[in-house]
């Protein structure tokens, strides 16, 4: 061979030794990048398959929504089915289940450090603290104590609540002395036991190794140290400055005798002022001379009128009560609508006397008094006031002969001014009469159901109307306006029970001959009925319009008039009577 042929051997040798080890080069790289994707894939695939398993957590304390409960459903699944998966993709695993709140709060929570930077049991450890229970061991504990079953709640989920809520008070890790603590704290109600009340729930919170006679100690330490600091807060009795006073001395009031044995200031009133509010007394009031543009009453500030006015009156009556006559309270009423009254005789005389059993004393006016005679009367022998506390004047009083229902009794009786309307029967009388033990009917006015003489003229005139058949309305039609333009319902008959089949039958046959039902052969509106039985034996047909008519009909806008309005269209009337409508359901 010549040179260039031997040239051309040895440079293809070469070339074919150099892409032999290429090949085995990525012969071997792509084996290991097959590896290590054959081994992501498995974790990948892993990791989807019980990320699809799992629920999302969603942190809500106030439903029981916690990360320690949520953790419990799973944790069998992370100990069991994740054991292969390293606890970086546990890690994984479980920031991928938080929900955008909750892992937006854990990884502001841990910065400057990420999450990958933890180990999955400390991970779970800071969720459970980040993500627990806002609510302390003595909440739990307490409500436990306090369940009580609702009226809606049947016994099942009853014994649910019961047995979650002992789980929760955690009774294994309760004490003997911790379970008297608990008892001693849940009996302090009461408001001035606030401060030691949450001092002590501290430290049931807190320690464990608490005893009742430790927190009693402590009670008592805690009371001495707030008559401690009571102490200090008190005035010094110390006289600083002695001045001389020409004026007389002041005897001290029984306020600021009583104020002093109370350890409070003795120019401090226990109640504020009744003139304008302010912690001070009556005497001591800027308003005292000041004339209040709501009443026009001197004495006190706008917007105390009431009070004023309560105050005043109290005192007129204790100075009425050290005179010699008696104060009686009258209630006065000028409202005649629901009132009674009671026919009575004065002195054989009728009278129609308005019952009021808040009134202490019997009244009448001026012009009832000249009706019965005129009787010899005396000055009145006491007071009256108004329930709200104004004066009532009465002229007179003089003993008559009273007779209700029949009974005659011997009664006193006090006659107003002239300028003032009030005839009362009041609970003097009702005692001496007796009054309280009957019902209060007997002796009002009774309304009586009688005929008069020209009732028989006019049921004789007009028959027709009288009569116990059923009429027939002709004057007007009845319109059922429909909302919009509905389609009409037709709702087919629904089954009659086999007893009620034939009164059913003849009902229908009876309504028909008397010309309310008419037959029909087609109709695109339809209802079913429903058959009642009558208190009489027989049987009331009503359509039921609920299944479809009554949701399209346009409402009845006209206004109903309120019984009050009818009772005082009513006032004055002598004779009433009803009207029964013959089967008015149709």
């Amino acid at each position: 061979m010549t040179t260039p042929e031997l040239f051309q051997e040895s440079l293809l040798q070469i070339l074919t030794q150099q892409q032999q080890q290429l090949i085995a080069h990525l012969s071997q790289e792509m084996s290991a990048t097959q590896k290590c994707l054959k081994e992501f894939s498995r974790d990948d695939v892993a990791l989807d398959a019980l990320a699809g398993n799992i629920t999302e957590f969603r942190y809500a304390p106030d439903e029981g929504c916690t990360f320690d409960s949520w953790y419990s459903r799973y944790e069998e699944l992370f100990d069991k089915n994740a054991s292969k998966l390293d606890d970086s993709a546990k890690v994984r695993l479980l920031m991928r289940k938080l929900d955008p709140a909750a892992h937006e709060r854990y990884t502001s929570f841990i910065l400057p450090k990420l999450s990958k930077e933890f180990g999955f049991t400390e991970t779970t450890a800071k969720l459970k603290a980040l993500f627990g229970s806002t609510v302390s061991i003595f909440h739990q504990r307490y409500q436990c104590l306090q369940t009580v079953k609702d009226e809606t709640e049947d016994i099942v989920s009853y014994s649910c609540k019961v047995n979650r809520a002992c789980v929760d008070f955690k009774l294994a890790d309760l004490s003997e002395e911790q379970f008297k603590c608990l008892v001693f704290v849940c009996g302090l109600k009461s408001s001035k036991d606030s401060d030691i009340r949450m001092r002590l729930i501290t430290k049931l919170n807190e320690s464990s190794e608490i005893t009742l006679a430790k927190i009693v100690e402590d009670c008592r330490a805690l009371t001495n140290l707030k008559n401690d600091t009571v102490l200090v807060e008190k005035p010094s009795a110390t006289v600083r400055a002695v001045k001389h006073n020409t004026n007389k001395p002041v005897k001290p009031s029984r306020h600021s005798s009583a104020a002093a044995g109370n350890g409070t200031r003795a120019d401090q009133p226990r109640s504020p002022c009744w003139s304008c509010g302010g912690m001070h007394y009556s005497k001591d009031c800027q308003f005292r001379g000041h004339q209040c543009r709501e009443c026009e009453k001197k004495g006190h500030k706008e917007g105390y009128c009431a009070c004023f006015a309560a105050k005043s009156s109290s005192g007129d009556a204790k100075k009425n009560a050290r005179s010699q006559k008696s104060t009686k309270v009258v209630s006065v009423n000028t409202v005649s609508r629901g009132r009674k009254f009671a026919e009575l005789r004065i002195n054989h005389v009728p009278v129609r006397l308005q019952v009021d059993s808040a009134s202490d004393i019997s009244i009448i006016t001026a012009e009832m008094w000249k009706k019965i005679g005129e009787p010899e009367t005396s000055p009145p022998s006491c007071q009256a006031v108004t329930a709200s506390g104004e004066p009532l004047n009465i002229a007179s009083e003089f003993w008559c002969d009273v007779s209700i229902n029949g009974v005659s009794k011997r009664g006193l009786c006090r006659v107003m001014v002239p300028e003032i309307s009030l005839s009362v029967l009041g609970a003097d009388w009702m005692d001496n009469f007796g009054l309280w033990d009957v019902p209060i009917n007997s002796f009002c006015n009774q309304i009586s159901s009688q005929f008069q003489p020209g009732v028989g003229a006019i049921q004789s005139k007009f028959p027709d109307v009288f009569t116990s058949s059923m009429g027939l309305c002709c004057k007007t039609k009845v319109n059922l306006p429909l909302r919009g333009n509905p389609r009409p319902i037709f709702r087919p008959k629904r089954p009659v029970s086999y007893s009620m089949e034939g009164a059913v039958e003849e009902e229908i046959q009876r309504l028909h001959q008397l010309g309310v039902l008419k037959p029909v052969d087609y109709s695109e509106w339809a209802a079913p009925i429903v058959v009642v039985r009558k208190p009489n034996g027989r049987i009331r047909i009503c359509a039921d319009f609920s299944t479809g008519l009554n949701d399209v009909l346009e409402p009845n806008q006209y206004p109903l008039p309120l019984p009050e309005d009818i009772f005082a269209k009513m006032s004055g009337c002598r004779y009433f009577s009803h009207i029964d409508l013959s089967d008015a359901y149709l």
